[in-house]
C-alpha cells in the first residue's frame, strides 16, 4: 500500500482484513460501517462480506491530517478556493462523487471543490484531495513518465480515502459503495488500476498508456471489483451501527469510552 508522501506524519495504518459470512454482508452495493464493541474499532463491510477494521488511534491520525490539510486550504495566503455542493451521486451514476471529477484544480493555487449534495459529510475528503492535487501541480513535472503521474494521482486519492474514512467513522457519513470501494482497492493493491479504469481525467492520456503497460493489473482489478462490488440491481437502504451524524462542523472526540465503544460525536 502506498501512502501520500506529502502527509505530515507516517500513518501507522493497520487494517485487519478478514472474511466474514456472506449471510452477514449487506444485500446491496453499499458498504456498512460498524463500531467494534470491545476494542474501539470501526469496520467497513463490503457486499462480498469482507471487512476493513480501523483502530481508533488510526482514525485519530487521519482526523489530525485532515484538519491540517483543511487549514492549508483555508489559510494558505497563496490559495484561492471555492467550496460548494453539486449534483447528487448514486450507485448507478457515481461520477459526481469521484474526487477527480468533483475537484477542479485551475492552477497550483486556485481550486474549486464541489461536494455531491448527498455526501456533504465527506467535504473534508474532497478538501484533502484538492490540497494534494495543488501540491502536485506546484511541484511535479507535468512531462514525467506515466508511471510517475499515476503514482502521484494515486497518492492524492489515498489522501481522499483517509478523509472519507474520517467522514464515515466520525461524522456520520452515509455508506456509498463506489467510494467505499476506494478504501478496499487501496487495501488490496488495486487503487492505481481503479483510478485508471474509472477514467480519472487528472491523468489524461496516461490512463491508456498505463493500462497498456500493465494489462495484468487492470484485469486483476476488474475481476476483484466484480467479486467485491457487484453491479447494483436496485438502490438499497442500509442501517448503520455507528455513531450518529455530526451536526455542522463540530469536531468529535475519538477517545474510547469505558465500555470500549468509540464515543458519540459531539453536536
Amino acid at each position: 500500500m502506498s501512502f501520500d508522501p506529502y502527509q505530515r506524519r507516517t500513518f501507522r495504518l493497520r487494517y485487519v482484513f478478514r472474511r466474514v459470512c456472506r449471510a452477514a454482508a449487506l444485500a446491496g452495493p453499499a458498504c456498512l460501517l460498524m463500531s467494534g464493541p470491545l476494542s474501539a474499532q470501526y469496520r467497513v463491510v463490503s457486499p462480498a462480506g469482507d471487512t476493513i477494521t480501523v483502530e481508533t488511534a488510526v482514525v485519530r491520525e487521519m482526523l489530525d491530517s485532515t484538519r491540517a490539510l483543511r487549514r492549508d486550504l483555508e489559510e494558505d495566503p497563496r490559495v484561492m478556493y471555492g467550496i460548494g455542493f453539486g449534483d447528487r451521486a448514486t450507485e448507478e451514476n457515481p461520477d459526481p462523487a469521484w474526487p477527480w471529477n468533483a475537484i477542479e484544480v485551475l492552477s497550483d493555487s486556485v481550486v474549486e471543490v464541489i461536494t455531491p449534495g448527498n455526501l456533504r459529510e465527506a467535504d473534508r475528503a474532497f478538501a484533502n484531495y484538492s490540497v494534494i492535487r495543488m501540491r502536485n501541480v506546484r511541484s511535479r513535472d507535468p512531462d514525467a513518465v506515466c508511471d510517475s503521474i499515476v503514482e502521484w494521482e494515486t497518492a492524492a486519492v489515498s489522501s481522499f480515502i483517509d478523509g472519507w474514512i474520517v467522514a464515515r467513522t466520525l461524522f456520520g457519513g452515509p455508506p456509498f459503495g463506489p467510494l467505499d470501494a476506494l478504501a478496499f482497492a487501496r487495501l488490496d493493491g488495486h487503487l492505481a488500476a481503479l483510478i485508471v479504469d474509472s477514467g480519472d481525467r487528472q491523468i489524461g492520456a496516461c490512463a491508456g498508456e498505463w493500462a497498456e503497460s500493465h494489462p495484468e493489473k487492470v484485469e486483476a482489478y476488474r475481476s476483484w471489483h466484480e467479486l467485491q462490488f457487484p453491479a447494483p440491481e436496485q438502490e438499497d437502504t442500509v442501517s448503520q451501527e455507528a455513531s450518529g451524524p455530526v451536526d455542522g462542523e463540530a469536531e468529535p472526540s475519538v477517545e474510547p469510552t469505558a465500555s470500549g465503544q468509540p464515543p458519540a460525536a459531539e453536536g
